[in-house]
């Protein structure tokens, strides 16, 4: 199986030069969080943004300085045991596609899981690939001291818990740039209330695209976490959270035991790492 097997084509690009009003645009349209960034006119890719660049760059409003530069780039006619090799050695969750035409997709973690993981056979359990260790946050915590404990974990997510250490949520950094989004919406619908001249957007685009600093306040987490939380068990097998991370759209699970208490997480990315060692 090679990498124009599993990849995506086609996928939804940002385009530079650009800002992050063009960017909240994509996100509101097509509800994903990271995109390849293409030179204008052309097919060169010129970087990849991701949430974790919208959260981690809260004053900077241009897709280029936003965007991670340069991205390691792959061949269509690439093994996907080989592509599976270069991300987990290098903590990549996509990479763009190229041929000698320049870009014609992206392959990512999810494509892999979907297509590859998910209709593989396999007893082996995730038991041994999971996370022992998992970020917990109450729920009354502020948005912005949540967001920076788990920017310093270096945490993709967070698992939340009430007064009585039940556990009532889970948060992830997409749920933070959802809510950059939605703020960055509310106040583009305020500014556009009272029609431009001939009713055009143009009239209006000066107001929208001189944003201020992204700003988180002092909302307690329990507002915007997802509060039904998917789980699985340490002895489920690669496969089969393979397929209920692609069928229920997740990166990440928490891994509960038979009394139901949490024990560890298991991610998208544990799933390759384990699979990239099956015949060991």
């Amino acid at each position: 199986m090679k990498v124009q097997d599993v990849m995506t084509t086609d996928p939804v690009c940002a385009i530079v030069p650009g800002s992050r009003d063009d960017l909240f645009e994509l996100i509101r349209e097509h509800e994903i969080t990271s995109f390849p960034v293409l030179k204008e006119g052309t097919k060169q890719v010129v970087g990849i943004i991701t949430e974790t660049d919208i959260v981690s760059k809260p004053s900077e409003t241009q897709l280029a300085l936003l965007m991670t530069k340069n991205p390691r780039t792959i061949s269509p006619k690439t093994a996907i045991s080989e592509a599976i090799k270069i991300m987990t050695e290098n903590d990549f969750r996509q990479m763009p596609v190229i041929n000698s035409r320049g870009f014609i997709g992206m392959i990512t973690i999810g494509d892999i899981i979907a297509k590859v993981i998910a209709i593989t056979s396999s007893e082996k359990t995730i038991e041994e690939y999971m996370s022992s260790s998992v970020l917990s946050i109450w729920q009354e915590t502020p948005l912005p001291v949540a967001q920076k404990m788990m920017a310093f974990a270096e945490a993709e997510s967070a698992l939340v818990f009430d007064d009585k250490a039940a556990m009532v949520g889970i948060i992830t950094v997409v749920d933070f740039v959802k809510f950059f989004e939605a703020v960055s919406s509310e106040k583009r619908s305020d500014n556009t209330t009272g029609e431009g001249k001939e009713g055009s957007w143009d009239a209006v685009s000066t107001i929208i695209i001189h944003t201020k600093d992204l700003t988180l306040p002092s909302t307690p987490l329990k507002e915007i976490m997802t509060k039904e939380v998917v789980t699985t068990f340490s002895k489920a097998t690669l496969s089969d959270v393979a397929k209920k991370m692609r069928r229920m759209a997740l990166y990440q699970m928490p891994v509960i035991n038979s009394k139901g208490d949490i024990i560890g997480m298991i991610r998208d990315f544990d799933l390759l790492k384990a699979y990239a060692g099956k015949d060991e």
